[in-house]
């Protein structure tokens, strides 16, 4: 059933991971006994899972249709297609109406053709009543980054909700579903949503990505701490996730005099995001402050750190973001960056003194086979110290019952020879001491700071 021919001649490799074999050969079986296959797939990323369906596409020389919830993933599979010989469109928003009839064209007259598109198109298709002619002449519908369809469908992507009825309506030969975590809630909620309750065959890898190292951090100023970081040029290129739009621009603008640094985000324009996702790719050494819109499967694989600004929420997100980096196989550092008085339902991990790792692993339903590891900062603390803790403790040191404002103000102050913390702002070094007052490691006698004993 399987070709070793197409495997290397097609895509240069001699072997398939058993998780991929298995899931191809859910598909094959399923086409000839002339089945319905239903396939969900749990893969870390950097797992080649696009293989998985662009095997079978190779091998029956049938139509398929490819889902992606972002134009990036899009062209992404396109380059992959393109390297691989396999005849394809990406059908998308927006496209001059001579160009999209052309597109329809061609997929009507070749049947060997991939459709790569998203939910929106496909909705509009239904609704003009064009979707029809996809009915029983698709053989494979592929749903990447499936976890989407949940997540956001609930959210801002109406599109989604309607993927059940849509797979109805082509009546495709089989159906795979991908997605780089899963706990059984998502699991359950995939199954009811885009497999209208029929339970598919479920091929599930571990989370677990063993080249990531983990760190938790805690912070006095965490802008200094990700310059720290990031300061040797083998830490880059880097990705630093962001809450909000707002915080992504105001990080790359803070960063920019010290790294090549940009913003990402979903608010950009389509040229403007092209252009910014062209130049990260072709990066060795660039810094990208992003919120969850960059990154889906993008398919760079030597990001060498992401960096969380915030304590994350999610240990589904947190691992699937982690996992943009490292894809190469090679050693990536995760750190996850947190003031004193942050809290989300993650803050057991990462404030705690418990394997990072397996503490994750077990959120996500997994049972680690061993407790602990050695890569994490639970289980091997480094010797990472926070940026300007060493400065304003040797700083109150020598001047014992100085007064906080003139702390504050010499620290800071461009003025002086040598500044113990330059490029800090005042409100960094308050914020910063008063992190270490609420820690005991300073003293407030008054309107004045003395350093505690021992420290």
């Amino acid at each position: 059933m399987l070709q070793e021919s197409i495997l290397r001649n097609q895509f240069g490799i001699s072997y398939l991971w058993p998780y991929q074999e298995l899931t191809i050969r859910h598909v094959l079986e399923a086409s000839e006994n002339n089945e319905t296959g239903r396939v969900l797939c749990c893969m870390p990323t950097g797992s080649s899972k696009s293989l998985c369906f662009m095997y079978p596409i190779a091998l029956l020389k049938k139509r398929c249709i490819i889902i992606y919830p972002l134009l990036s993933l899009m062209n992404d599979q396109a380059n992959r297609f393109r390297e691989c010989n396999i005849p394809f469109v990406v059908l998308r928003g927006g496209l001059p109406p001579e160009e999209r009839n052309e597109l329809i064209r061609r997929i009507k007259t070749c049947e060997e053709i991939a459709v790569i598109t998203n939910p929106e198109m496909l909705l509009s298709l239904s609704e003009k009543g064009e979707l029809s002619y996809f009915r029983n002449r698709t053989e494979l519908l592929v749903i990447d980054e499936v976890h989407t369809a949940i997540t956001w469908g609930d959210s801002f992507r109406d599109s989604y909700l309607s993927l059940g009825k849509i797979i109805k309506e082509i009546q495709p030969h089989s159906v795979i579903a991908f997605t780089a975590t899963m706990d059984k809630k998502t699991e359950r909620s995939i199954i009811d949503r885009i497999f209208s309750g029929i339970t598919p065959n479920i091929v599930r890898c571990s989370s677990d990505r063993d080249n990531i190292f983990y760190h938790s951090v805690p912070s006095l100023s965490k802008i200094h701490d990700i310059r720290k970081i990031l300061s040797p040029e083998s830490s880059r290129p880097a990705v630093i996730f962001c809450k909000s739009r707002k915080l992504s621009e105001k990080i790359a603008l803070l960063l920019s005099p010290y790294f090549e640094t940009t913003h990402y985000h979903a608010g950009l324009d389509r040229n403007r995001k092209i252009e910014i996702e062209r130049m990260f790719y072709s990066s060795t050494t660039a810094v990208l402050a992003a919120t969850t819109a960059y990154g889906l499967g993008v398919n760079k694989k030597n990001i060498r750190t992401v960096i969380h600004f915030s304590l994350p929420s999610s240990a589904s997100d947190f691992l699937q973001e982690s996992g943009r980096g490292g894809r190469d196989g090679k050693r990536m550092d995760s750190y996850v960056l947190y003031y004193d008085n942050e809290d989300t339902p993650l803050s057991y991990i990462f404030k705690g003194s418990k394997c990072i790792r397996t503490s994750l692993l077990k959120e996500m339903g997994e049972e680690p086979e061993n407790e602990g590891c050695l890569s994490c900062s639970s289980c091997t603390p480094d010797s990472y110290q926070r940026a300007g803790e060493k400065e304003i403790m040797r700083y109150l040191k020598f001047h014992p019952l100085i007064t906080e404002k003139e702390a504050i103000n010499t620290l800071s102050s461009p003025r002086l020879f040598r500044t113990p913390l330059p490029f800090w702002e005042k409100e960094d070094i308050s914020k910063a001491i008063e992190i270490l007052v609420s820690e005991k490691r300073i003293k407030r006698i008054g309107k004045r700071l003395l350093k505690t004993r021992g420290q």
